[in-house]
C-alpha cells in the first residue's frame, strides 16, 4: 500500500488578468453552453501560507489587479474539454492542473486517465503506454510536436522516468491529419511544456510532496518542483521566460513470484520469487524563450531535459531441476516433489537515463491571408546500464521434498527443507558483469506554409526532414570460480518475507559489487577487440563472452523525407480536414556477425516510400452536440531489435540467427466515429467506435530451408512480417461538475483484436491477441473542489494482456491490474 502525502503550494499572480473561466492561462477560451463566466475569485487551493503570499501581492499591486482566476479541478476539467471539442481531430487531453495534482508519481500515470489508454506498470510505477490495444512501440511520442528520441533499443518511449510537473498539458491523437507525422498506428501522444504565454503575466509556483510505502515504512520521499514564467515588453513586442526545475527521490521495495510453466496439472518449470530494494531519482528541467511582435510575428526556443537513475538491488531465489525432472504428486492445489536444486542470485546495479528535446523557430505572418512557420529541432537519449553485476550461488541437487501450494494463485507458497536455508549448501556459479549503452539521435528540420484561399478555406503544405541514428553497443563478461567459493565465506543476508513464501540466504548488496577486486587487474580482449576484465587467478571466463557482445553491437540509420498538402473548409455546421502525406524512408544497417567469434561486419540497406491520405469531419449537429468522424493510413517502421544488422552465424550447422534488415513497415487503414455531448455546467458525455486494419504485422520466426540475407539457410532464426489482422473496440467518457464542487470523471474503453501466428512462428502456429492489448480498462475519480480545498481519488482498471508468448497457450503470461490512487 502506498499513498502520497498532501501537496504544498505557493502560488502568486500578478497584474492584470484576462478573464478566463475555469482556467489558469490567458488563451482563448470559448464558455461552453451553460458554462459561468466565473471573475474576482481568489484561488483557494493553497495552504495557509501560500494564501498570505497572494494577499500579500494584491494588497501591493491594489490598484493594478483586476481579476484572479480559478484553478484547479475544475478548471482543468473545463480546460481539456475546451481544447478537446475546438480540435479538428478525435483527441484526448490532460490539462496542466491534472497533471501534477493526483498522486501521479510519472507521466505515464497522468496519461492513463484518458479514454483507450492502458499503462504497463514496473514496480508499482507507470512505465509504458498502450493506445488502443497498440502496444508503445506502435505509437508515437513527441515534445512539443517534435519526435522523441527513445533511450532503449527500441522504438517505444519508457515514461516512467519523466516527471509530470515538467509539463503543461498532454495529448493523445487519436485520429491523424497531414500535417502531422504518419508514424503510429495506436495513437501519437505529445507532452506540451509551459511557456510564459500560457499565464498572463507573472507565475510562481512552488510544490512538495512525499509519499509513504508500508514494505519501506520510509515517507522520505521527496519530490520538489518550481515554476517560474514572466513576461516583458521588449521593443514592438513582448518576450516571455519560463522555467521549471523538477527533483524526485522515491525508495521502493517490492515482493514478486515467477512461474515458468504448467505441464497437464502442476508446476514443471523453474520457480521464481524475486525481492526488490530499490532508489529511482529523475530530475528534470524545462527552458522556453518566446518573442511575440505586434505585428503578429513569434520566435520560440524550448528545451526539454529529464534525467532518471534506478538503483537497484534485487535477490532472486529460484528452483531449478526439482520442478521440471520430477514428477509432482498432487493433493488438490498442493504439489510435492521428492528432490530439487536452488539458485540464489543477487545483482546490483545502476541504470541511467536521459532524454533531451530542442526546439526552435519562428512563426511569420507574411500577408492577411499567409502565414509561414519553420523550425529546427533535435532529440537526443542515452540509456547508460554500465554498472551492472550479478553473482549467482547455486546448491546440489537436494533428495528432500518440498511442497507448492497454489491454493492462492497470486500468492503461492514453497515450502523448502532447513538445507535450502543454509548459506553452506551454496557455491559460486557465476559472477557476471554487463556494460550496455544505447544512444539515439533525432535531428531535422520542418516548414509549413498557410494560405486562407477565402472565407471558408484553408490551404496548408509543407515538409519535414528527419535524420535519426540509434547504436547499441553491449558487452558481456561472465566468470567461474576455479575453486570452490562457498556462500557462508561471503557476506550474505536473508531478505524478508516473498510474499507467502520465506527465501533463503543470498550475497548483500555490497558484496555483489565485493568480486570485483578478486579479478585481474588488467583487460582480456574479446575477438572483436572489445575488452573484459581479465579473470585473475581465482576465475575463469565462462565462454559465453563472445556469443553475447559481438552481434548485440549494431548501429541503424534512418533518414525520413515527407511533405504533405492539406486543407479545411468550413461549412454551416461542419468543418472538413482532408489531404495526403507523403513519406521516403531510406535506411541503412550496420552491425557485427559472430560464428565461433568476430566473423566481420555487416550493412543492408532498405527503402521504402509511404502515401498517407486523411480526412476529419466534425460536424456541429447542435450547439452543444459534435460528432466527428476520421478516415486515415498510418504506419510504424520496423522495430530497432528486430532489423537489426547483428548476426549469431553456424557454418557447420548453416544456422543463423538475427535481426531482419528487409522488415516493411507495418502499415494500417484507421476508422473513428465519435459522438460528443456538451451538457454545460462541468458535465460531458462521450462516445467513439473505432477500426484498424493492420498489415505486415511482424512476429518472430524459426523458419528451415529459408533464404535469408541473400543466403540459403537450414534454419533462421529472425522476424517476417506476417498476415493481416484488424482490431476493433468502443469508448465511453462521462464527466460531471456539481455546484456543492463534487467531481466525477469516468472513462471505459473496450478492445478486441486478434492476429495469427504462422507456421514457423516460435511459439507456434495459433491465433493470439495483440501483444500488450487488454480488453477492458477504465479509469474513475471522485473529487470535491471548492474554498480551501481540493481532494481527488482516481482508480484504474485494467483487464489481463497478453505480456509474453510461451510455447503452448496456457504458458502465455498474462497480466492484470487494479489500483486506486
Amino acid at each position: 500500500m502506498a499513498f502520497s502525502l498532501p501537496s504544498v503550494i505557493f502560488l502568486t499572480r500578478m497584474r492584470n488578468h484576462i478573464v478566463t473561466p475555469l482556467r489558469q492561462s490567458a488563451r482563448a477560451f470559448t464558455t461552453l453552453p451553460g458554462e459561468p463566466e466565473m471573475k474576482n475569485l481568489l484561488t483557494k487551493k493553497t495552504l495557509p501560507l501560500a494564501i498570505g503570499l497572494v494577499v500579500a501581492a494584491s494588497a501591493q499591486a491594489q490598484d493594478s489587479i483586476d481579476e484572479i482566476l480559478v484553478v484547479g479541478s475544475r478548471a482543468s476539467l473545463a480546460s481539456a474539454l475546451e481544447k478537446q471539442r475546438n480540435s479538428d481531430k478525435v483527441v484526448g487531453v490532460i490539462d496542466s492542473d491534472a497533471i501534477g495534482n493526483f498522486a501521479d508519481i510519472n507521466v505515464a500515470e497522468s496519461l492513463r486517465r484518458i479514454s483507450g489508454i492502458m499503462v504497463e506498470n514496473d514496480q508499482g510505477e507507470g512505465r509504458y503506454v498502450t493506445v488502443r490495444g497498440m502496444n508503445t512501440d506502435l505509437n508515437a511520442m513527441t515534445i512539443n510536436g517534435v519526435s522523441t528520441a527513445s533511450p532503449e533499443d527500441r522504438r517505444g518511449i519508457i515514461l516512467d522516468g519523466v516527471p509530470s510537473d515538467l509539463l503543461d498539458s498532454m495529448t493523445v491523437y487519436k485520429t491523424l491529419t497531414p500535417n502531422l507525422d504518419a508514424d503510429t498506428i495506436g495513437g501519437a501522444i505529445d507532452l506540451e511544456t509551459i511557456t510564459a504565454f500560457s499565464y498572463d503575466d507573472m507565475f510562481i509556483r512552488l510544490k512538495a510532496e512525499t509519499s509513504y510505502n508500508e514494505l519501506t515504512e520510509d515517507a522520505d520521499n521527496p519530490k520538489l518542483a518550481a515554476t517560474f514564467t514572466n513576461r516583458w515588453e521588449l521593443g514592438a513586442g513582448e518576450f516571455g521566460a519560463a522555467v521549471v526545475l523538477s527533483d524526485q527521490s522515491r525508495r521502493i521495495i517490492a515482493h514478486n513470484n515467477e512461474n515458468g510453466g504448467w505441464g497437464d496439472v502442476a508446476p514443471n518449470d523453474d520457480y521464481e520469487m524475486r525481492y526488490y530494494d530499490l532508489t529511482r531519482e529523475r530530475e528534470g528541467v524545462v527552458l522556453a524563450l518566446d518573442y511575440r511582435t505586434d505585428s503578429g510575428n513569434s520566435y520560440f526556443f524550448n528545451m526539454f531535459h529529464n534525467e532518471y537513475s534506478d538503483k537497484e538491488w534485487r535477490a532472486k531465489w529460484e528452483t531449478r531441476d526439482g520442478l521440471e525432472d520430477n514428477d509432482a504428486v498432487a493433493n488438490g492445489s498442493v504439489f510435492s516433489y521428492a528432490n530439487g536444486k536452488v539458485d540464489t542470485e543477487s545483482r546490483n546495479r545502476t541504470e541511467y537515463r536521459e532524454i533531451t528535446s530542442l526546439r526552435a523557430g519562428a512563426d511569420l505572418q507574411l500577408t492577411d491571408r499567409s502565414r509561414l512557420e519553420f523550425e529546427f529541432f533535435t532529440s537526443e537519449a542515452e540509456q547508460d546500464d554500465r554498472d551492472r553485476q550479478a553473482v549467482i550461488f547455486r546448491s546440489d541437487t537436494i533428495d528432500e521434498a518440498f511442497t507448492y501450494d497454489n491454493s492462492d494463485p497470486e500468492k503461492p507458497i514453497v515450502t523448502f527443507p532447513a538445507t535450502f536455508y543454509d548459506p553452506s549448501t551454496f557455491n559460486l556459479k557465476a559472477f557476471e558483469r554487463e556494460f550496455t549503452l544505447n544512444t539515439d539521435e533525432d535531428t531535422g528540420a520542418s516548414f509549413d506554409f498557410y494560405y486562407s484561399l477565402n472565407g471558408n478555406t484553408d490551404l496548408q503544405f509543407g515538409g519535414k526532414i528527419r535524420q535519426r541514428e540509434k547504436l547499441n553497443d553491449l558487452i558481456f563478461c561472465a566468470y567461474e570460480p576455479v575453486n570452490d567459493i562457498n556462500l557462508s565465506s561471503v557476506n550474505f543476508v536473508t531478505p524478508n518475507q516473498f510474499l507467502n513464501t520465506v527465501a533463503g540466504p543470498t550475497a548483500s548488496f555490497d558484496q555483489v559489487k565485493g568480486f570485483i577486486p578478486r579479478l585481474g587487474s588488467g583487460s582480456a580482449s574479446l575477438s572483436d577487440g572489445s575488452t573484459c576484465q581479465s579473470p585473475g587467478p581465482e576465475f575463469e571466463f565462462s565462454g559465453d563472452e563472445n556469443e553475447e557482445s559481438i552481434p548485440a553491437d549494431w548501429v541503424t540509420e534512418e533518414d525520413v523525407m515527407s511533405a504533405y498538402a492539406m486543407a479545411t473548409t468550413t461549412t454551416d455546421n461542419a468543418t472538413w480536414v482532408y489531404g495526403l502525406r507523403y513519406e521516403d524512408t531510406d535506411t541503412t544497417y550496420r552491425g557485427k556477425a559472430f560464428d565461433g567469434g568476430f566473423a566481420g561486419f555487416t550493412r543492408f540497406e532498405n527503402n521504402y516510400d509511404f502515401f498517407a491520405p486523411s480526412v476529419n469531419v466534425k460536424f456541429d449537429v447542435a450547439d452543444d452536440r459534435v460528432v466527428r468522424v476520421g478516415l486515415f493510413r498510418s504506419l510504424v517502421r520496423p522495430g530497432f531489435q528486430e532489423s537489426n544488422a547483428g548476426a549469431i552465424v553456424d557454418t557447420e550447422d548453416n544456422e543463423i540467427e538475427g535481426g531482419n534488415p528487409n522488415l516493411d513497415p507495418t502499415t494500417a487503414w484507421n476508422f473513428d466515429v465519435t459522438y460528443e455531448w456538451y451538457l454545460g455546467q462541468g458535465t460531458f458525455f462521450g462516445a467513439g467506435l473505432f477500426y484498424k486494419a493492420i498489415d505486415d504485422a511482424i512476429v518472430e520466426v524459426e523458419s528451415t530451408d529459408t533464404v535469408f540475407r541473400g543466403q540459403q539457410y537450414r534454419v533462421a532464426g529472425t522476424f517476417i512480417n506476417t498476415d493481416d489482422a484488424d482490431i476493433r473496440g468502443f469508448e465511453l467518457s462521462f464527466q460531471k461538475a456539481w455546484d456543492n464542487g463534487l467531481l466525477f470523471v469516468a472513462n471505459y474503453t473496450l478492445t478486441d483484436g486478434e492476429t495469427d501466428l504462422p507456421t514457423d512462428a516460435v511459439n507456434g502456429q495459433r491465433t493470439i491477441p495483440f501483444f500488450k492489448q487488454a480488453k477492458h480498462t477504465g479509469n474513475v475519480s471522485f473529487g470535491y473542489d471548492l474554498g480551501a480545498w481540493d481532494v481527488r481519488l482516481a482508480g484504474n482498471y485494467r483487464s489481463k494482456f497478453l505480456d509474453e508468448i510461451g510455447d503452448e497457450p496456457v504458458l502465455n503470461a498474462i497480466v492484470k491490474w487494479l489500483s486506486w490512487s
